[in-house]
């Protein structure tokens, strides 16, 4: 036998071999699927069993539990009701016993009320009586006080109207008095005057007004004016003043500064300039050229400058310095309105 039959030999074996061996495993493997299958239906038959078995038990429990939720539900309902109608119980005993206490404490309270009226009443009654009393008291005692006010009232009218007479009477007199010394100082001063300047030689040219108290400070400043100005050139004895032709108004500028201007004449009359007067004006003029607050009573009260004035106005315009003289004398002592 050659090795190639004797292959093909132990290969039909091996292959009959395997061929049953594997029929023996399907064998065992399908008992054992079977013997699977058959355990896993019974034990599918048994999880049914037990959850059919579980199921009924909690339907029982389930139902157990629905009859006792209900009965404890018609329990709470009952014991709710219960509740509630005692609630109510106690509500309408509290009620009723609140209502009583409120009666109680109203009535109470208007009888307190009532009390509390009469009290009052007859309180404010005293007082009104009290008041008209005090009242009635106290406007007797102010007319009283009143009229005792007024007659120390008249009683200080009438002694303060007799000192106010008395002292209007002392005052009166002593005025007069005074005024009596002013004009007899103020007469014997240009008494004094006049003789310094003029000597007994010349006379008065114009009579002397009277001089009230008024004007006794002013007068006495224009005379001492005019004794400075006199002072300063002597008048020779037997010459006249000549008058001016018309009175002349001194009208003050503003500034301080003094200058004399001709007064106002109507269209229908001629304007009468008096040289002297013009000639004077001219003076001055130049003087405050020279110096602006210079005014005329400080020219008329300086010697030397009325010295040059009557020299000049003597050359210039032909006159007697008694002229001239003359008239600063008028414009001192008023008759020329400065």
């Amino acid at each position: 036998m050659s090795l190639q039959e004797q292959w093909a030999i132990a290969r039909s074996r091996r292959v009959t071999q395997n061929r049953s061996l594997l029929s023996r495993s399907r064998q065992q493997r399908l008992e054992q699927h079977q013997a699977l299958m058959v355990e896993l239906g019974q034990r599918r038959q048994q999880r049914q069993e037990a959850i059919r078995h579980q199921t009924e038990q909690t339907r029982s429990q389930l139902q157990k539990l629905r009859q006792e939720r209900a009965v404890r539900r018609s329990l709470d309902e009952c014991s709710r009701s219960e509740a509630a109608a005692q609630r109510a119980k106690s509500v309408a005993e509290s009620l009723a016993r609140l209502e009583q206490e409120r009666a109680a404490q109203l009535e109470v309270s208007r009888q307190q009320l009532q009390a509390f009226r009469a009290n009052l009443t007859a309180a404010v009654e005293h007082l009104l009586s009290t008041y008209t009393q005090a009242r009635q008291a106290m406007a007797d005692k102010t007319q009283q006080a009143r009229q005792s006010f007024c007659a120390d009232l008249r009683q200080w009218v009438q002694a303060l109207r007799q000192m106010a007479r008395q002292e209007l009477a002392q005052m009166a007199q002593e005025q007069q008095a005074q005024a009596q010394a002013l004009r007899r100082s103020l007469a014997t001063f240009r008494a004094e005057l006049h003789k310094q300047v003029w000597g007994n030689g010349i006379p008065d040219l114009i009579p002397e007004p009277e001089v009230s108290t008024s004007s006794a400070s002013s007068n006495s400043a224009v005379a001492t004016a005019g004794e400075t100005a006199s002072d300063s050139t002597p008048v020779a004895e037997g010459q006249t003043p000549v008058e001016p032709s018309a009175p002349v108004s001194v009208s003050q500028p503003p500034g301080g500064l003094t200058t004399l201007e001709p007064p106002e004449v109507p269209p229908t009359v001629e304007k009468q300039v008096d040289p002297i007067l013009d000639y004077v004006n001219k003076y001055v003029s130049d003087l405050q050229a020279q110096d602006p607050n210079l005014t005329l009573l400080q020219v008329i009260g300086d010697r030397e400058r009325v010295r040059d004035l009557l020299a000049r106005g003597a050359v210039d315009l032909g006159l007697d310095p008694s002229e001239i003289l003359a008239t600063l004398r008028r414009m001192v002592s008023g008759t020329v309105a400065v």
